[in-house]
């Protein structure tokens, strides 16, 4: 009975390997037609083979096989040229994975006896070994004909493939394989994209289509872990066979596109990349004990206060906790941090001025350290909220305001309110915080395009703040000080007053940081990069950009009378804030002061005569002593 599966599957490859040949070299539409009659002779005798087992019955077998004998020759036979070949790919495609199917199904049931479905027909080793070496045989002969980008791809995805949680012992070891190479793949298509950012048209509609292949894998395995399925997953992995054979041979999508210039493009690239790692994120958390699996564990292991689903209130409600627990949670973070780390690292490789390189590597740092080692994996994790500094974001990152947290919490105030006097605001919009190392990676920073060509990005253009971006900013800091009272109010004992259970500072913190930034991070194309900056929602950045408004930092040019010649303005073009009008005030005073400049420094690397640079406390004291 072992022998009879190998025979099977032996033969299965040999009969693909020759239909493979003989559709990617095309060497006369008789010989396609004649491999296609194979494969479909391959087809019909595993179905047939499976409904002899399943039926015990051998007239199913013989009836299925004459039929397809005698009736599959007429295209053989009448069909003397074949104009699309774009058909015959997506049908020779069908048919392999359909073919590779039915023989899963047939082999499953030879060895158990027991009639197979669409989880036992593909999670076992002979489907996947037989679907590898044929994708692996695709790749190979149409290697040569297919550009770079999409070898990538396919590459990528045939590394992806092999990890079918059902043919492993160990469930974590294929989730964790899985999750690293998709994690690669993620920074393959940014940086695919972003090499070819120049260009007038790209591969934008080929990188959908992986893209969407990958959001259904990470969609199918966060489903297994909550109802104990792998039917989604099962489904994307066939069509991902089906996508990688069709795509070797018939080469990339013909629609071309640029995501610089089209933001519905650049939007759904962006949307389901971010569907892909929130899912991705959700996996690994359960994986790692972070979630528990099944629905009640699931619901259980979120971070606000779940509520019956009796009223829109409270699916809101719970919509939000679900949400906003995957985004804030440890393995979302370190696998977002993965992949805009290592965006940004080639983003700084391009960097010419020092202190920018300098100032781009303590934001990976602090990343790293600020917003993953310290708050998750260090000895100081539970005492954080004591102490000064670690209240990351302000009023509501570790909890509710109480006299046992005052010393952390206006700590923390007092440190950052000293940086950002002497550094200004870029002490924590340019490094500490998470949102320049999402914003500042090669993909992403090439976006701020956006804040010139989207309809709400030219409105907040320039160093001026519109009247409505001063009342969000205004009405968000009233808001956040109400509650801070509230919250302080509850701690005594004065007043009981919560939201479902849950704090209202910590609630604020909640939403605004695991839920709306990254609304605003996903709708790049229509409101430009750092809208955290420019719409003046955030209360934490407010904080700290007000305080450096009546501080030391600021820009200043060496000679203003370089900027008055100048005749690119590549400063105005690279600031990813969309601050346009520095040249004015360096020509006018020789430097520039604004609410919204958060000292990201790309107009100081952008200047073609080197005349930027920064002034903070740094150069206040050489001016002192010089005197």
């Amino acid at each position: 009975m072992i022998l009879l599966p190998i025979i099977i599957t032996i033969t299965m490859l040999l009969a693909m390997f020759y239909v493979i040949y003989e559709v990617e070299r095309w060497r006369s539409t008789r010989r396609v037609l004649l491999a296609l009659y194979v494969e479909g002779m391959m087809l019909t005798m595993n179905i047939g083979g499976y409904l002899y087992l399943i039926s015990n019955n051998p007239f199913y077998f013989l009836i299925a096989n004459s039929a397809y004998m005698i009736f599959g020759l007429y295209p053989l036979l009448n069909v003397k040229e074949v104009k699309m070949r774009q058909f015959v790919y997506s049908l020779f495609a069908l048919l392999m994975v359909i073919s590779e199917i039915a023989m899963g199904a047939l082999i499953y049931t030879l060895e158990t006896s027991i009639p197979a479905n669409i989880d036992t027909s593909i999670g076992n080793i002979y489907f996947v070994s037989v679907m590898m070496v044929e994708m692996a045989f695709t790749l190979i002969l149409s290697f040569k004909n297919i550009d770079k980008t999409l070898r990538n791809y396919l590459i990528g995805l045939l590394l992806l493939m092999p990890w079918f949680p059902q043919v492993f012992p160990l469930i974590s070891l294929p989730i964790w394989l899985s999750a690293i190479i998709m994690i690669g793949n993620t920074i393959l298509i940014y940086d695919s994209l972003y090499k070819q950012r120049l260009r007038a048209s790209q591969e934008t509609f080929t990188t959908i289509e992986l893209t969407s292949i990958f959001t259904l894998m990470m969609i199918g395995e966060f489903l297994f872990f909550l109802y104990d399925t792998l039917i989604v997953f099962d489904i994307s992995m066939i069509i991902g066979m089906a996508w990688f054979v069709y795509r070797a041979l018939a080469g990339p999508n013909p629609r071309k596109g640029n995501y610089t210039r089209n933001p519905l493009l650049a939007f759904t690239i962006i949307f389901l990349t971010f569907i892909m790692e929130f899912f991705m994120g959700g996996v690994l958390d359960f994986v790692e004990g972070i979630f528990s699996p099944r629905i009640s564990g699931f619901i259980n292991s979120l971070t606000l206060p779940w509520q019956p689903l009796t009223n829109p209130i409270n699916a809101l409600w719970d919509f939000i906790d679900l949400v906003g627990s995957v985004l804030g949670s440890m393995w979302f973070l370190i696998m977002m941090g993965i992949e805009m780390g290592f965006l940004a690292f080639k983003k700084m490789l391009e960097m010419r001025v020092k202190e920018v390189r300098v100032r781009m590597s303590l934001m990976i740092l602090a990343y790293a350290l600020y917003t993953i080692y310290i708050p998750m994996f260090s000895p100081l994790s539970d005492r954080l909220p004591y102490i000064p500094y670690m209240w990351s974001m302000g009023i509501g990152t570790l909890g509710g305001f109480s006299n046992s947290v005052l010393l952390g919490l206006i700590g923390t105030y007092v440190v950052y309110a000293i940086l950002s006097f002497l550094f200004g605001s870029r002490n924590l919009c340019s490094v500490s915080c998470t949102a320049p190392l999402m914003y500042q990676g090669t993909f992403y920073d090439s976006l701020k395009v956006y804040n010139r060509t989207s309809k709400v990005g030219r409105k907040l253009m320039t160093s001026r703040r519109p009247n409505w971006v001063k009342g969000i900013t205004l009405g968000v800091s009233i808001l956040v000080l109400i509650a801070a009272v509230i919250s302080y109010l509850n701690s005594l004992g004065i007043i009981s007053f919560t939201l479902f259970g849950t704090d209202i500072t910590f609630l604020i913190y909640f939403m605004w940081f695991d839920i709306i930034w990254y609304l605003l991070f996903i709708s790049i194309p229509f409101l430009g990069t750092f809208a955290c900056v420019t719409t003046g929602y955030c209360y934490w950045g407010v904080f700290n950009q007000a305080i450096s408004s009546i501080g030391l930092f600021r820009l200043k040019v060496k000679d203003p009378m370089l900027c008055v010649n100048c005749k690119t303005v590549d400063c105005a073009f690279a600031c990813p804030v969309g601050i346009t009008d520095m040249r004015g005030w360096f020509i006018k005073k020789g430097e520039f002061k604004s609410f919204k400049c958060v000292g990201i420094g790309e107009c100081v690397n952008a200047c073609p005569y080197d005349n930027i640079y920064f002034y903070d406390v740094r150069q206040w004291i050489k001016e002192r002593f010089k005197h």
